[in-house]
């Protein structure tokens, strides 16, 4: 799966969970399709948020080879 499109993936997952739950309840179509796009977005979001921070995570993670550590 292309990188770019995971997050997009990933939102639209998390829409169509909150769409889902909400008409549960019987909420109103136009409110559970405000809710789902709100949710989408978030979870966008989040899936961007955590893919830097696993990035950052393995970055950190990598020995480093300075000239102390060769000696």
């Amino acid at each position: 799966m292309p990188k770019q499109l995971k997050p997009f993936i990933e939102g639209l997952a998390v829409g169509c969970v909150f769409i889902s739950i909400t008409m549960l309840f019987e909420i109103p179509l136009y409110m559970s399709f405000i809710i789902g796009a709100l949710a989408a977005l978030g979870g966008y979001r989040n899936s961007i948020k955590m893919d830097r921070e696993k990035a950052a995570k393995k970055e950190q993670n990598q020995p480093n080879t300075s000239k102390q550590d060769i000696e």
